[in-house]
């Protein structure tokens, strides 16, 4: 994918030549199916467990293949550097927000979009999270290059996860990872009959520029 260039659903189906074929995957369930990844570990870590209610951290995120989370992580770290008691979980994981004085909330984005775990979670959770710091990221492909305008248009593609969180205390946006091994069977095949290099395999991920951002949020949170 270029600087200029999204990708949606459409562009995915055209890319894969599926176009025609697709409504009847989904009918079938072979497209649920065909999109879910396999054999993905998800980072869950704390740190200072001694620390409990009221005055920890939580760096919840949605991820399909493990590349937020393995962000979500170095996010973790950093504030943990810093002395803060922090738990890293995906948002499925996350029963209350009892013992957090702060959240941080990423998510993958996918088809353009927030994954709808983040969704559901800012929702489930918005009269708390109102009460609280929360600051957020995502990690997708359109950040390849992070150029303003594709800052821009990430900020766009989060619009919906971001109409259910409280104004974010601070808001960045990283490019994402692309594994086909990470993929499901056919998804990935999918993937590899691309000519166009948009979905070749790579890592945009900029460490240095999650790890700048991570030390920002030590005074805000």
């Amino acid at each position: 994918m270029t600087p200029k260039q999204g990708f949606n659903r459409r562009k995915f189906f055209q890319i894969t030549g599926i176009t025609a074929g697709a409504g009847a995957l989904s009918c079938a369930g072979l497209m649920y199916w065909a999109t879910q990844e396999h054999g993905v570990e998800f980072t869950e870590t704390s740190c200072r467990k001694e620390i409990t209610m009221g005055d920890r951290i939580l760096i919840a995120y949605a991820s399909k293949c493990g590349s937020t989370g393995e962000v979500a992580d170095a996010v973790g770290k950093a504030l943990c550097d810093s002395g803060a008691a922090v738990d890293v979980k995906r948002v499925q994981d996350v029963k209350d927000l009892k013992p957090y004085r702060a959240v941080v909330l990423g998510t993958a984005l996918r088809m353009e979009n927030p994954l709808s775990e983040a969704v559901s979670f800012a929702k489930k959770h918005h009269a708390a999270l109102a009460a609280l710091p929360v600051a957020g990221f995502c990690v997708g492909l359109t950040m390849k290059e992070g150029t303003p305008e594709n800052r821009e248009k990430a900020k766009q593609q989060m619009a919906v996860l971001l109409a259910e969180m409280p104004a974010p205390v601070s808001l960045d946006f990283f490019g994402g990872k692309v594994d086909y091994k990470k993929l499901g069977p056919i998804m990935g095949y999918m993937f590899s009959l691309d000519k166009s290099g948009e979905m070749a395999e790579g890592d945009w991920r900029n460490w240095d520029a999650i790890s700048a951002w991570s030390k920002t949020l030590v005074p805000l949170l």
